[in-house]
């Protein structure tokens, strides 16, 4: 499945009773109402990951997505060392995604059907007997695949990896900052994908190019929602999943929601905006809640936003409005 274009947020619109006004919402295209994401995936489990990239994403609160070749963990890819279940876990236990890469790094393209289910599957099982998570995205092995492979591998998952950009190897600083410039100028998704940091494949000519271009990205996160593959994919899917059911009374906004998808599955919370939608009105207070639960409502300009369970139960909102 491809998400590189995507749609936009279906708005819904309701009336407050007793007020000349209207108030917009709305799923957020992207959590917290950024205007694009950007995903950092690592390939083949090096233990570069582990060493250099995990402390730096720690610095910077970030996660991103690390897909293991099970055969290799504890060894080496092609003699560039790989990293141990151990340290996998620490970085699981982290909220780093780990996920598969294929059980011996098969082209999938290859292989017949029994094969194809080994080399997936195997792999899974794997990973979740020694790092306690089930992986549910899938990157392909050499980015090779086929529709029949793909349909396969997206079974029971968030998504697989169908596309990337290469930032490793011989990108340079300017060139990264401009691929993150334009993610977020067209409302993109990017998919980052590299191997080696300074050593093996793809490595960087200088390690402190990745460094600089993540706190880049970082600078941007108002605009620009970095998490995981898999986080990405949940959302898209359920966002566009999603159908809501809005009745209002006085000050007062009931919204329940259905998405029709595994909730085991996809399960990353949603953001939802209330803004006005003219120059004389601006959103004013409200207090919103789910199952009981009170959200923590937050500002981004003129909208007000927060997150939900998209599994969860009937929204209540209590709006007060400000006519200026």
């Amino acid at each position: 499945m491809k998400y590189k274009s995507l749609t936009a947020a279906i708005t819904y619109v309701f009336c407050l009773c007793g007020l000349n006004a209207q108030t917009n919402v709305s799923v957020a295209k992207y959590h917290g109402n950024c205007k694009a994401a950007v995903s950092y995936t690592f390939d083949d489990g090096l233990l570069e990951h582990y060493t250099k990239v995990f402390p730096e994403f720690k610095k910077r609160n970030i996660k991103g997505s690390f897909c293991i070749i099970g055969s290799k963990v504890g060894h080496d890819m092609k003699g560039t060392p790989c990293m141990n279940w151990e340290q996998l876990r620490e970085m699981a236990d982290d909220g780093q995604e780990i996920t598969n890469h294929g059980w011996a790094h098969r082209n999938v393209t290859n292989l017949t059907a029994d094969e194809l289910r080994y080399e997936v599957q195997h792999n899974d099982t794997a990973i979740y007997n020694n790092v306690g998570v089930f992986p549910r995205t899938y990157f392909y092995p050499g980015n090779r695949k086929t529709d029949t492979a793909v349909e396969f591998c997206s079974q029971d998952r968030t998504g697989t990896r169908t596309f990337q950009i290469s930032i490793g190897s011989k990108r340079d600083t300017e060139w990264l900052k401009k691929w993150i410039d334009g993610i977020i100028s067209h409302g993109e998704w990017g998919i980052g994908m590299t191997h080696g940091i300074t050593t093996g494949y793809d490595a960087f000519t200088d390690p402190s190019i990745l460094w600089n271009h993540i706190d880049y990205a970082c600078s941007r996160r108002d605009s620009l929602w970095i998490a995981p593959l898999h986080d990405v994919s949940a959302y898209i899917q359920e966002r566009d999943n999603i159908k809501l059911k809005v009745r209002t009374k006085g000050n007062i906004t009931e919204i329940a929601m259905q998405t029709g998808l595994d909730p085991k599955i996809f399960n990353v919370p949603l953001t939802m905006t209330v803004c006005g939608n003219s120059n004389e009105d601006t959103p004013g207070n409200i207090v919103a809640s789910q199952d009981g639960v009170k959200l923590n409502i937050y500002r981004k300009e003129r909208d007000l936003m927060f997150d939900f369970n998209p599994n969860g139960g009937k929204i209540t909102i209590i709006h007060q409005y400000n006519l200026k």
